[in-house]
């Protein structure tokens, strides 16, 4: 299986540009990764020819880009239009990575809205970005990702109220409510194209090493199995820095070679 990391234990230093995404790329082929997340915050004030040079950094690194992670907001049909340009040109930086995969959440924006109307603009809103995607041979991966898509039932009914296969899953491990993460991949894993395979303590993400928490990872690599998962084992963790990842990375190939 092929391994990854959303380099988010040095996202502090990433985004105040104290460290550069090159820097990065360096600790992710030190660790022995075979790729690395791209994640669009840390490339803000970057202009086409930059991002043209970091992928290019990447690809000499031999290392591959999983997949192309965005923050959408989808959540207020107000900002509707506004939201599909941004997923429309992240479509457009992913292949300038060389990656099939954007990820898509639902994102702010539901003070004021009721619960229904918020499915429904998020639904509607991944409906009119699919076209675009599949036209650039771009697959749309849906994360269970706050503030709206933790619960498990929201989830699948965005899914349901989109009704279009074309819409994959980014299956997040450690973010699913009203249920567990394994539930979930028991109910979308033939959806899944990546993983974000982050970790917890009761509602704490962020001083946790991935595998150190509560998260039961042999149960929802189980239901991936069964489907015949073979895409990117990606880590998201926040806590422990490069020895954080490298005992994370350890402890998910384990677990995946166990089940």
């Amino acid at each position: 299986m092929k391994t990854s990391c959303a380099s988010f234990q040095f996202r502090i230093p990433l985004l105040e540009k104290t460290m550069t995404n090159e820097e990065w790329v360096k600790i992710a082929v030190e660790i022995g990764l075979d790729g690395t997340e791209i994640y669009e915050p840390f490339l803000h004030d970057m202009v086409r020819s930059d991002l043209e040079r970091f992928a290019g950094a990447v690809g000499e690194a031999g290392l591959a880009a999983s997949q192309y992670t965005m923050e959408s907001h989808f959540c207020n049909p107000a900002r509707r239009d506004e939201a599909v340009a941004n997923v429309n040109r992240a479509v457009d930086h992913a292949l300038i990575f060389k990656t099939d995969t954007v990820r898509v959440v639902s994102g702010r924006g539901t003070r004021g809205l009721e619960h229904d109307v918020v499915l429904q603009s998020v639904a509607d809103g991944f409906k009119a970005c699919l076209d675009y995607a599949e036209d650039n041979g771009v697959m749309l991966a849906f994360e269970d990702h706050f503030n709206v898509g933790t619960d498990i039932q929201d989830f699948m009914k965005i899914l349901e109220l989109v009704d279009d296969e074309r819409l994959k899953v980014n299956l997040d491990t450690a973010n699913a409510a009203n249920g567990t993460a394994a539930d979930l991949a028991r109910l979308v894993g033939e959806r899944v194209v990546h993983t974000h395979l982050s970790d917890r303590k009761g509602d704490d993400h962020f001083t946790v090493v991935v595998g150190q928490g509560d998260i039961d990872f042999a149960s929802v690599f189980k239901e991936l199995k069964k489907v015949g998962y073979d895409g990117w084992l990606s880590t998201e963790g926040y806590a422990g820095g490069k020895e954080g990842i490298i005992a994370a990375i350890d402890h998910i190939k384990t677990t995946w070679d166990s089940v």
